[in-house]
Order: C-alpha cells, then sequence, then structure tokens
C-alpha cells in the first residue's frame, strides 16, 4: 500500500464497520453449514398422507445441513422414507432406536448433507440408572474442512424436565470421552419453559464458563398462543470458535403462504425448527 492510499485508509478507518474490516482481513467464512433442531410432532403415516405437509417439511428440512428431529413415532420405515426422497440426493441419515416407557414409542432422526458432513458414529447414550424416558442419541459428524462435533439430539419428558435437564451435562461428557471431542451441540425439545421448567434454572446448568445458550430464554419456539422456549441450541465452550453468531427460530406459519394449501400450519407441526450456523475453517482441536 503507497502512501496516499494509507492515508485516505486511515481517513475512512471510522467508516468502516466490525463485519466489514472482518471481510477486508478474510475473517468472513468461505462455507459454513446450518444445523436446525424440529421436533416434527407425532411424525408418522398419518402426516406423510397429506402431501402438503410433506412439502412443506422437505422444504425446511433442506435448508438445514443437519437437522436433528425429535417425536417419530412410526413403527414403519414408509414415513421416514418417503420423506427422505423428497429431499436432494445427497442427503443421508441415522435412526435412533425406538425410545419410551410407553405404548408410544418415538425414535430420533438425524438428517445431514454428505457433500458437507460425514458420519463417523451414532449411539444412544447407555442410560444404566434410568434417568431418561428417551434415551439422548449422539451422532458425531466431520466436514471436509477443520471442523467436527458431536451433536446430541433430545426430547425430554414434560413430568421429568428438571431432572433429565439437570442430567444432560453428564451425556455430554460421556460422549467427549467416548470420541475424543470436545465440540457439542447439545439440541431438541427439552420442555424447558412454563409448567414443566423453571427456565432460569437452565443457566445453573449450563453455566456460561463452559457452556452457550444459543437459543435464549426470550424466543418463543412452539405454535401456541402462550409464548414458550421449550426448544433449546446449547453448545460447549469450545465450539463458540466456530458459531458465527446466526442463529433463529424458523417461523414457518408466518414464513409460507398458507392460504394457498388446504393445510393449517399446526398439521406441519405444533413447534418452530430452531437453528444455529457454524464456520468450517477454524476448528481448532
Amino acid at each position: 500500500m503507497n502512501h496516499a492510499a494509507f492515508l485516505l485508509f486511515y481517513a475512512l478507518f471510522p467508516l468502516f464497520s466490525c463485519a466489514t474490516l472482518g471481510s477486508l482481513f478474510n475473517d468472513e467464512p468461505k462455507e459454513t453449514i446450518k444445523v436446525y433442531s424440529f421436533n416434527i410432532q407425532i411424525f408418522g403415516v398419518a402426516k406423510m398422507a397429506k402431501p402438503e405437509v410433506g412439502e412443506v417439511l422437505a422444504d425446511i428440512l433442506s435448508q438445514a445441513d443437519v437437522a436433528a428431529v425429535q417425536e417419530v413415532r412410526s413403527a414403519s420405515p414408509e414415513p421416514v422414507a418417503g420423506l427422505m426422497a423428497m429431499l436432494p440426493p445427497s442427503y443421508r441419515h441415522v435412526l435412533g432406536p425406538r425410545e419410551g416407557r410407553s405404548s408410544s414409542r418415538e425414535q430420533y432422526w438425524v438428517i445431514y448433507n454428505s457433500e458437507k458432513l460425514s458420519l463417523v458414529d451414532a449411539r444412544a447414550w447407555p442410560d444404566e440408572e434410568d434417568k431418561f424416558e428417551r434415551n439422548p442419541f449422539g451422532v458425531y459428524f466431520r466436514t471436509k474442512d477443520k471442523l467436527d462435533f458431536i451433536l446430541i439430539d433430545n426430547h425430554l419428558r414434560p413430568a421429568s424436565a428438571a431432572q433429565e435437564i439437570a442430567a444432560l451435562p453428564e451425556v455430554v461428557s460421556w460422549f467427549q470421552e467416548l470420541w475424543d471431542e470436545q465440540d457439542v451441540f447439545i439440541v431438541g425439545d427439552f420442555n424447558a419453559d412454563g409448567a414443566y421448567y423453571d427456565e432460569t434454572l437452565l443457566e445453573s446448568v449450563f453455566p456460561p464458563a463452559g457452556y452457550l445458550c444459543i437459543i435464549t430464554n426470550d424466543l418463543d419456539t412452539t405454535l401456541a398462543e402462550s409464548e414458550n422456549t421449550y426448544d433449546r441450541f446449547i453448545i460447549t465452550g469450545s465450539a463458540q470458535e466456530d458459531y458465527i453468531g446466526k442463529f433463529g427460530v424458523l417461523r414457518f406459519d408466518e414464513a409460507y403462504d398458507f392460504s394457498a394449501y388446504s393445510i393449517q400450519p399446526k398439521e406441519v407441526s405444533d413447534h418452530y425448527p430452531v437453528w444455529a450456523e457454524f464456520r468450517l475453517d477454524r476448528d481448532s482441536d
């Protein structure tokens, strides 16, 4: 940079935003992934029998590079296979075991874009002391760049939300030791609000010194008239270097023109997907 150019840059320096300066010094990530968590309420044959429901679900899921899905109720593989067939051909999935103490059992379903990620391993937490209604399901991913991480998918029992949330750090530690990986994304329907849970206690379970709660207590993650933050996205401290600060709640009842459909938003789900975005090029562990 010659002297005149330097003086011009120095004069204009106060006008640059932090984002602009980040771009100038190549701090912007070249590629990112979006990770979703979505409780697709009672997902099964009846839901997939409505073509427009499948259409909306497929469009939502195709916006994610990884999607942790809860509440797969169908004992038949057909609904999962049917929705997977509607996604781009690069999308793959892994299903957890059928979990639950009642006759209404569920599976965790994790979908991923194989052009960006590869599946290393997946398994349910063993839960030898029977702390969870549905054992958390861990999936270990690697990307084509530096980023690798563990995703833990959860659907916590409403009546036991406090006890199950309190046990989640133990689950995190178990998966970290199992796969020798510190970056963990803890996601799912925690039922962490309303009559089920005092949301102010969440920070004591996931203190800022070790975790970042991306989906915070002020967000509404359900279609109900009451505002509740049941769905959560929490990451371990080591994963914060990969998080780019972008997150959200996808309010599909507003994002899609349901006046053009013969279905209502609640036929898609009673929960909104929550999401966060991560860079691939900085992971140092």
